[in-house]
């Protein structure tokens, strides 16, 4: 190498050394970022494609001290299963589980409890492959999730009576072991469904049963009509007995021996709540139906029956319109079009599971928190429930047995009952109603500081058409809920 190239060799080494000192320089002060890495064809690769977070119904607000669990759902492009490894963030606390993943996508709970803080939660949720070689794009790994939460402030104190139980009958269940079991299934379902906190549900029971007198026991006359005398002294004895032994009871669920309704009287009944008895319900012992008492308790909040046999056909049941999770049981409730969960207020079959829907969910959130004064993290449209009548006097919640309606006559007046809560005043609430995709009507209100109920109604004189109709809530513009309701004669 003569001296001419000697000189060039340590010029171009110079300028090189420079341009590699400008990107470091670069890269340390922020302003030049090193290219993401760039999964090599046909890698393995593990994602975090979704979570969900819920104590009942998916896509729903928090309730303070309710059993949760965090869903993560795990991509994986490998051709064979992986171990990785889910961390959850929630309410202050970590948890993780690792588990085998197989592609496209596997689903991983992780039960976290019961939030304990009243704040709006964010819930941080990552994965992570236990073998680094099968993750060749960490980037899409973790996702983060912000949710409200609601402090209700209804408490249920429910006793159990074993009511008019032999002892023939009680050999032949078992009762002594069987009972306090089929309370227990009781509580979980009740505490899975009804958007409360663990504290503000109790159960408690007697294994002595109260014996009725031959007066209270004659359901029906001899012409098969209902005889209200009865069927309210047999409430005012099973009411009495329990509040005796349990004073503080807000419920009292009067367990009759199976098939003692058809016995005296009501042919196909398995409970009964009487409207005008309030905090007292009956139903029969089934070993294999926990529902019965949230179907009935739900009447003591005027949720009305989602089964309809004043058309024909009749309907039976209502399907549960939204997944959900029976936390305490970590049992998934997931419905499709080709899997269908019957709601628990649909009609009774010892047989057959049923879970809440949004309807009923949203309506019983709403009721404990702005009937009894509770709180939210921030403003809140918790609730748009159908009703056939509201209280009067600025109340507008819906009136004795008429929330939860989903099919009206078409000369009837039709409310939907919108419960805001932690209004700031001054919000648009705005009700759109449509019969199919055509706007027929248009209302709007201006909110009041706080939580109330709002109402608004469509009717027409001449009657409305027949068909399938929604009403969709707005609060400053933003679509915050949507019911759904059907126009059908019965005749």
């Amino acid at each position: 190498m003569n001296q001419n190239e000697i000189s060039n060799f340590k010029r171009n080494i110079g300028r090189r050394a420079r341009g590699l000192w400008i990107i470091a320089a670069l890269l340390a002060a922020g302003l030049c970022a090193p290219p993401a890495p760039i999964a090599a064809q046909g890698a393995a690769d593990v994602s975090l494609d979704e979570i969900q977070v819920t104590q009942a119904v998916y896509d729903e607000p928090l309730v303070l001290n309710k059993d949760t669990v965090v869903r993560a759902v795990v991509g994986y492009t490998g051709a064979d299963a992986t171990d990785v490894r889910v961390t959850a963030d929630f309410d202050g606390k970590t948890f993780s589980e690792t588990k085998s993943v197989q592609g496209p996508e596997t689903a991983i709970d992780i039960f976290v409890g019961a939030p304990q803080n009243f704040q709006t939660q964010t819930v941080k949720v990552r994965v992570d492959a236990v073998n680094a070689a099968d993750d060749a794009n960490p980037s899409n790994n973790a996702q983060t999730k912000t949710l409200p939460m609601v402090k209700p402030n209804e408490k249920i104190i429910a006793y159990f009576l074993p009511v008019d139980w032999t002892a023939e009958q009680s050999a032949r269940y078992n009762f002594q072991t069987a009972f306090p079991k089929f309370v227990r299934e009781n509580q979980s379902f009740l505490q899975g469904v009804y958007p409360l906190g663990n504290d503000q549900l109790i159960l408690d029971y007697t294994l002595a049963p109260h014996m009725l007198d031959a007066n209270e026991k004659r359901l029906a006359d001899n012409q098969g009509e209902s005889d209200m005398l009865t069927m309210h002294l047999l409430y005012a004895t099973i009411s009495l007995a329990a509040r005796r032994l349990k004073p503080d009871a807000t419920l009292v669920v009067g367990v009759l021996p199976p098939g003692w309704f058809a016995a005296h009287g009501k042919r196909g009944a398995l409970g009964m709540a009487l409207r005008d008895v309030k905090g007292t319900v009956t139903g029969q012992y089934a070993p294999t139906d926990p529902t019965t008492s949230a179907h009935e308790l739900a009447h003591l909040f005027w949720l009305y029956e989602d089964y309809d046999y004043a058309v024909s056909p009749g309907r039976p049941f209502t399907w549960v319109d939204r997944s959900g999770y029976f936390v305490q049981l970590q049992l998934p409730q997931e419905v499709s079009p080709t899997k269908k969960i019957p709601t628990f207020l649909s009609s009774g079959d010892p047989e057959q599971s049923f879970w809440v829907d949004t309807r009923a969910y949203e309506y019983l959130m709403a009721r404990f928190t702005i009937n009894e004064n509770g709180a939210v993290t921030e403003p809140l449209i918790l609730a748009a429930t159908m009703a056939n009548q509201i209280e009067p006097d600025g109340k507008n919640y819906p009136s004795d047995y008429a929330a939860g309606f989903q099919r009206f006559e078409p000369d009837q007046t039709i409310y939907v009952s919108v419960g805001a809560a932690g209004m700031k005043g001054g919000e648009t609430l705005e009700a759109r109603w449509f019969n199919g995709n055509q706007q027929i009507r248009v209302a709007k209100e201006t909110t009041k500081p706080g939580s109330a109920w709002y109402a608004f109604y469509i009717r027409n004189k001449n009657g409305l058409d027949e068909g399938a109709y929604r009403v969709e809530i707005y609060l400053d513009g933003q679509l915050t809920k949507t019911s759904k309701f059907e126009v059908k004669s019965n005749q």
